[in-house]
């Protein structure tokens, strides 16, 4: 599950629309639009899969979002509309759910598409067999964790078909976010019939996988650079969908694929930081706000780390709108806290909760403070002198943004001495995971689904990606009240959460880098192809005008 760790990338919302300002909708008639509705578009990483159970990467996600369907899909802004779903029903203890369908869906082979397929699927994803790297997501639903555990059948899910267009979801606890993660491929339907048909080459090419959504993939063998989308005749929203094809090409490097733009061979790419800031005055730039968030940890485990004055002063060191327009140079900004800014609102207020949770000299640079909580920090670890091992991966910007904290904290804080260490990001990642062999290290986090759970659970106690070992009894309350005592009240958990950030950042938990962004050069003439916090592009309603 490394797509979540920022360097990659995550959960696919659709943020905002790529050249969306000013653009007719789709419904304002056919007198713009091109005869030739096609669109070229990158991706910079390979497809590792097609079946939704094992999808992880950013690639593979993007082409089954559009090629396949689930019960709801975050629109522009990011809130959450319907897709097969018709009508969910939730009792008033939150603990079942109840979902109705389209009549009359049809998968890509004739299929019908059926509130069993659903059921399937969710038992699929977790099933142990499958080995479903997602199949975590399905805990609130009754029997899940000990189906994934192998203690139970799968078929004894807390899902079960009514009919063919009704099926219910009882949890064993509350779950508000349930709606949102079913918006993830794992949650999506899967046909039994083709699954079975298929065995273990399911979901390894384009003719051994079957669609329910806008799109059929063709011409992808499992391992090719090139292939195509097609509109999908037998979906059922076929109107909305008015692009006939998408050329799909792998391209790795960033000057390739400025090149390929610049002679229309692309209508859409991404920007490295060097780019964006040489082509941000073009006018088919284009920038968005990701909910993706850089920080680093401090390893717990590690006597010095656990002493918050000498956090606080590594805090405050630090200038993250250096990094953010300097290092980065890609749209990033300056975080306000641990939870992206535009991830939610306040239920009362509207207000962003990354504002109403935000905490001073958090997230800001004073080096006088800084130097302040040192000396004290110091004093009580009886020390003069400090070594810090900095862990950073070899991709991206990460060794970096290592560098310039190397060098901030090496100049402005007497008596430290960091020694940055660059491993290969897999090796970074077990090695994180371990929880030991380093005393800081860059990391990042993309939320699976767009709730503040998703965001601040990494910092639970005993979670697995809580890699720094961060551990605070308050935190832990308010977490634990925000999906049981509170889970149905949409205002008391909000609050709880608001109170879990400001602990976790008062005790500088972790130290907060930046907010990431995506930059672009987009083709005008391709309208309302949605963008996504990872790159990636969602095409339902994308059209091209003359």
């Amino acid at each position: 599950m490394d797509k979540k760790l920022k360097v990659s990338a995550l959960f696919l919302v659709a943020a905002t629309m790529l050249a969306g300002c000013g653009s007719k909708s789709a419904s304002a008639g056919t007198h713009d639009y091109a005869t030739k509705q096609s669109y070229n578009l990158m991706a910079s990483t390979e497809v590792e899969t097609m079946d939704p159970s094992l999808a992880d990467d950013s690639t593979s996600l993007t082409q089954i979002e559009n090629t396949n369907e689930g019960l709801y899909h975050p629109n522009k802004a990011g809130k959450l509309v319907a897709e097969a779903a018709t009508k969910t029903k939730v009792s008033k203890d939150g603990m079942t759910y109840t979902f109705t369908i389209h009549k009359g869906m049809k998968w890509s082979n004739g299929d019908p598409v059926t509130a069993q397929n659903f059921v399937y699927g969710w038992q699929r994803s977790v099933n142990p067999k499958t080995k479903a790297p997602n199949a975590f997501l399905f805990a609130p639903i009754k029997n899940a964790d000990a189906i994934t555990a192998g203690k139970k059948n799968p078929k004894t899910l807390g899902v079960k078909a009514i009919n063919k267009t009704t099926f219910k979801v009882t949890l064993v606890k509350p779950a508000p976010y349930l709606k949102q993660m079913t918006a993830l491929p794992a949650f999506y339907p899967q046909d039994k019939k083709a699954v079975e048909k298929y065995g273990k080459s399911y979901g390894t090419s384009s003719t051994t996988t079957v669609y329910n959504g806008p799109f059929v993939q063709k011409g992808w063998t499992g391992s090719n650079l090139t292939w195509k989308l097609k509109k999908n005749k037998k979906y059922w929203d076929k109107k909305s969908v008015h692009l006939t094809t998408v050329n799909m090409q792998v391209v790795q490097n960033s000057s390739t694929a400025l090149n390929l733009y610049q002679v229309k061979k692309l209508d859409d790419i991404s920007l490295s930081g060097e780019q964006a800031t040489q082509e941000k005055n073009n006018k088919d730039f284009y920038s968005t706000l990701a909910n993706s968030m850089s920080y680093a940890v401090y390893n717990f485990k590690n006597k010095a780390m656990q002493n918050i004055n000498i956090r606080k002063a590594i805090s405050l060191v630090l200038n993250r709108k250096q990094v953010t327009s300097k290092v980065l140079a890609d749209g990033s900004i300056t975080p306000k806290g641990f939870v992206p800014s535009k991830l939610t609102e306040n239920p009362k207020t509207g207000k962003d909760f990354a504002t109403d949770a935000s905490v001073a000299n958090s997230v800001t640079q004073n080096k006088k403070l800084a130097k302040k909580y040192w000396a004290k920090g110091m004093k009580q670890l009886g020390k003069t002198k400090l070594t810090i091992n900095l862990m950073c991966w070899d991709e991206g910007s990460n060794s970096q943004v290592a560098e310039y904290m190397r060098s901030e904290i090496n100049q402005t804080l007497k008596g430290a001495d960091v020694k940055e260490t660059t491993l290969p990001k897999k090796s970074a990642i077990t090695k994180m995971s371990s929880h030991k062999g380093f005393d800081m290290a860059l990391t990042g986090w993309s939320p699976d689904f767009l709730d503040l759970m998703d965001v601040l659970q990494l910092e639970q106690t005993g979670n697995s990606y809580n890699f720094g070992s961060f551990s605070n009894k308050s935190f832990d309350k308010d977490m634990k009240a925000a999906i049981t005592t509170d889970a149905t009240n949409s205002q008391a958990r909000y609050d709880d959460y608001v109170k879990a950030e400001k602990i976790l950042m008062k005790q500088q938990g972790v130290a907060m880098i930046d907010q990431g962004a995506s930059t672009f050069l987009h083709n005008p003439k391709v309208k309302d192809a949605a963008t996504t916090t990872d790159g990636g592009t969602f095409l339902k309603g994308a059209y091209v005008v003359k």
